[in-house]
């Protein structure tokens, strides 16, 4: 599925206040972050959002994403909520800034929604020679990716619902997924308790980014930050956002080919206008096939 030509546009403004109130969350409780990827390229590149994408990820040193995370609480109340790994269900190594008025649904085989969102990755600091580190980037890779495609993890209210019908076979294939994410879950504290008083080093690393050994980087490019247009607002970007672009791209400035010009995200459902759960997008879906 695809946003409508419409829809893209107001995608594009609901996106954009939900990173204009994710800043100010942050700046509100002395939070740092910069843009990350496509969106630092969308800010150098196009003062704004890459006219093709429809996301926007940042990135976190790893003191200021775990104060992000323990501040979760501040935001009830509000549109918004902050979802991780910790969250029942969720499938991702990676935090999310969600808004809590609108959905999105990725995946059809794996059973989660979230709002309009924000992507936040964390940046851990390593020394060590270059391919060493970008060894440990990838083994951890590997084991995050495997859990992560084998879990298409059920919330634990389902699972016992499945028992109390009946279903054992369905029950014991969603237990067998949630033992494979609690696994998960262990390997992402592990890394959280080796990388948390760790505040200086060589090389910066996105453990939990998805560019491979690519996600390996030099510390000094990310010392100060500077802010950019963007939009109508502005983004913090690394003070050595050209050796990084240049590094993770290429030649980021030339635009890629028309063919290239696509969103590489899953969409299977959304609504801009309210959270939908799971199971009303499913009924819906089962009443309109029933009407076909």
């Amino acid at each position: 599925m695809k946003f409508s030509e419409t829809d893209n546009k107001r995608y594009k403004d609901l996106l954009l206040q939900t990173y204009k109130d994710f800043a100010k969350f942050c700046n509100d409780n002395n939070i740092r972050y910069c843009a990350a990827g496509g969106t630092m390229i969308g800010a150098v590149r196009h003062q704004g959002f890459i006219p093709w994408d429809d996301d926007l990820d940042v990135y976190m040193k790893r003191n200021d994403y775990d104060k992000f995370i323990s501040l979760r609480s501040k935001l009830v109340g509000t549109d918004y909520e902050i979802i991780d790994p910790s969250s029942d269900g969720y499938y991702c190594a990676h935090a999310k800034f969600s808004h809590l008025k609108s959905t999105i649904w990725e995946f059809r085989g794996i059973p989660f929604v979230f709002g309009v969102f924000i992507d936040i990755f964390v940046l851990d600091y390593e020394d060590g020679h270059y391919q060493d580190v970008v060894r440990k980037r990838i083994n951890f890779a590997k084991k995050v990716n495997l859990f992560c495609i084998s879990s298409n993890n059920h919330p634990s209210k389902e699972i016992v619902q499945s028992l109390i019908n009946g279903h054992i076979k369905k029950s014991f294939w969603y237990v067998l997924q949630k033992l494979i994410l609690n696994k998960y879950h262990m390997l992402l504290k592990r890394q959280v308790s080796k990388h948390s008083d760790i505040t200086e080093g060589e090389w910066l690393i996105a453990y939990t980014g998805t560019s491979g050994k690519k996600d390996v980087f030099r510390s000094e490019w990310f010392d100060e930050y500077v802010a950019y247009p963007f939009e109508d607002t502005t983004i913090e970007i690394p003070c050595g956002y050209d050796e990084f672009l240049t590094a993770m791209f290429g030649d980021y400035m030339t635009l890629p080919t028309v063919e290239e010009q696509s969103s590489h995200h899953s969409l299977f459902y959304y609504n801009l206008d309210r959270r939908i759960t799971r199971e009303e997008v499913e009924h819906m879906q089962l009443h309109a096939n029933q009407q076909d």
